[in-house]
Parts: structure tokens; C-alpha cells; sequence
């Protein structure tokens, strides 16, 4: 006995689904001057503000009320010339124009290299100067510094030279009393006017050899007396 087959379940059928188109991504501001500085320069000729407005929106996907600030903007730019001839504005971009600007440009940005490159240079010849300078001036430094301290050994020698023999002045005089050193001075002293006396006698002596002659007398004293001598004699005490 033939047993028969029930029947098979089918799957549920499944309607297509219907995938929609992705959306063209959105220019930015830039890509839409772009399109339209393309589309002026392929046309080779002039447009008024009104042409544009009719062209430009399906040429860069703008609105026609957007089109006079796209205009504004480029023409600001320098990218799109505008010249006034009879009542209306006449707009245009030629390939050569480009060219030029570019030329432009590039002139400009050579003039600015040069001078960035002399402003490097003199600074550089700057420097090297200044460098020198300066090591000329340590060198001098040196050398000053040398002499100065050469100098204060010098004199520390000689103050030292002083306070030693200060010291032994102040050594012997404690060694003896005031009276002694009193009587001392005093003795001294009469012994420089006695022997102030005698010079006085001799000069009287050479004036009367010298027949009066008193720049002859002079001239002997000057020599005899050194830097003891004024003017008529011996420098007195």
C-alpha cells in the first residue's frame, strides 16, 4: 500500500523591497564657485547678473537667490572680473585671466622669498659681526683684567711695605716714653737750627766771594740745595 505524501508547507513569499537612491553628498561652498568658475570659463563670453541667475542654480545646485551672493563673493576673490558698461554689470572669468592671476601670485610670492632670504642673510651677517665683537671684547676683558690684577699686586705690596715699617715706627716709640721721645725731638730740632745757622754764615761767606753777584749765588745754591732750594735759599723747616 502506496502511502501518499501530505503536503509540503511552502515558505511565505517575500515581496522585493525597494531600495531607495542614495542622495548626491552636499557641495560645500568652495565646490560650488568651482562649477561655476568652470561653467563661465567653457562659455568664453560675457553674462549679466540676470543670465546668471537663470543659469547658475542648475549649473552648482544653488538657489536663484543665493546666486548674486556666490557672484559677490568670487568677484571679492578676485576670480571673477566685473566691469560696468552701459546700465548694467558684466561678468566673466577667461582661462587667461586665471593664468595671470597665477603669474601674479607667483611674482608676488618670489618678491616675498627674496625678501625673506635677505632679512635671513643680513641677520646671519649680523650675528657673525656681533659674535666677533664680543669676542673681541672678552678678549680685551682679558687682558684689562690682567693688568688690574697685576696692578692691585702691586700696590697690596707696597701697602704691605707701609704697614710693616708703620710697625716697626709704632714699635720702637712704645719701646721708649713720651718724655724720651720729647727730649729726643727736641734735640733734634736744635741740632737742625745750629746747622741752619752754620748754612746761613756760608751763604754770607759766598755772596761776599761773589762780589755781589746774586744770580752767580743763586745758581750755587739751586745746586747745593736740590729740591731743598725756594727762592733766596734753603727751604726752612
Amino acid at each position: 500500500m502506496v502511502r501518499g505524501f501530505g503536503s509540503i508547507p511552502c515558505p511565505p513569499s517575500r515581496s522585493p523591497q525597494l531600495t531607495r537612491p542614495a542622495k548626491p553628498p552636499k557641495l560645500s561652498k568652495s565646490a560650488r564657485q568651482d562649477l561655476i568658475l568652470t561653467h563661465l570659463r567653457a562659455t568664453g563670453t560675457c553674462h549679466t547678473l540676470k543670465d546668471l541667475e537663470k543659469t547658475l542654480p542648475s549649473v552648482a545646485s544653488i538657489n536663484g537667490i543665493q546666486v548674486k551672493e556666490y557672484i559677490q563673493s568670487l568677484t571679492d576673490e578676485g576670480q571673477l572680473r566685473v566691469e560696468k558698461i552701459g546700465s548694467g554689470n558684466w561678468y566673466w572669468s577667461f582661462g587667461s585671466d586665471e593664468k595671470h592671476e597665477r603669474e601674479r601670485q607667483l611674482t608676488r610670492m618670489s618678491t616675498e622669498v627674496e625678501k625673506t632670504r635677505k632679512s635671513c642673510t643680513d641677520a646671519e651677517a649680523g650675528l657673525a659681526a656681533e659674535t666677533v665683537r664680543r669676542e673681541q671684547e672678552t678678549d680685551e676683558d682679558e687682558g684689562q683684567r690682567d693688568f688690574l690684577v697685576a696692578r692691585k699686586a702691586e700696590l697690596q705690596a707696597a701697602v704691605d711695605r707701609v704697614r710693616s715699617t708703620e710697625a716697626q715706627l709704632t714699635g720702637r716709640l712704645s719701646n721708649k716714653g713720651a718724655k724720651q721721645v720729647q727730649e729726643e725731638i727736641a734735640g733734634f730740632r736744635q741740632e737742625a737750627l745750629q746747622w741752619t745757622d752754620n748754612i746761613y754764615i756760608l751763604e754770607e761767606y759766598l755772596r761776599k766771594l761773589a762780589g755781589g753777584d746774586r744770580q752767580m749765588v743763586d745758581l750755587l745754591l739751586r745746586a747745593c740745595y736740590g729740591d731743598e732750594y725756594v727762592d733766596g735759599g734753603l727751604y726752612e723747616l
